[in-house]
């Protein structure tokens, strides 16, 4: 993949993401972010954490992700690649750009910044 397309891919997911965000309670991600209980995963999800996280946030975090799976194959078939690599293309720029205390995925594990 050229790097044109791949800076069309990320504008692409910034607008998205950003909105798909705001279509469900920002703050309350913010909050089960903050609080542990969420983080970022590899795959452009977001992860339960802690397993036994209360079901209004097991709720949230399936409610957003389903709206970024449907975001990532919106803009896979706009650009033409694979819904898996705007994912995994998603997964690097959010866990880039995660805040001080909050849990990223990584190879071995749930790490907090």
């Amino acid at each position: 993949m050229n790097n044109k397309k791949i800076m069309s891919i990320l504008a692409t997911l910034s607008l998205g993401l950003y909105l798909t965000t705001m279509s469900v309670a920002a703050a309350d991600l913010a909050q089960a972010k903050s609080t542990g209980l969420v983080g970022e995963q590899l795959n452009g999800l977001l992860g339960l954490v802690k397993p036994d996280a209360p079901d209004d946030v097991k709720a949230l975090v399936q409610s957003i992700n389903s709206q970024r799976l449907a975001e990532y194959q919106r803009i896979a078939a706009k650009n033409g690649v694979a819904a898996e690599e705007v994912a995994r293309l998603t997964a690097l720029k959010v866990i880039g750009q995660a805040s001080s205390g909050q849990y990223v995925q990584t190879p071995s594990g749930w790490q907090m910044r």
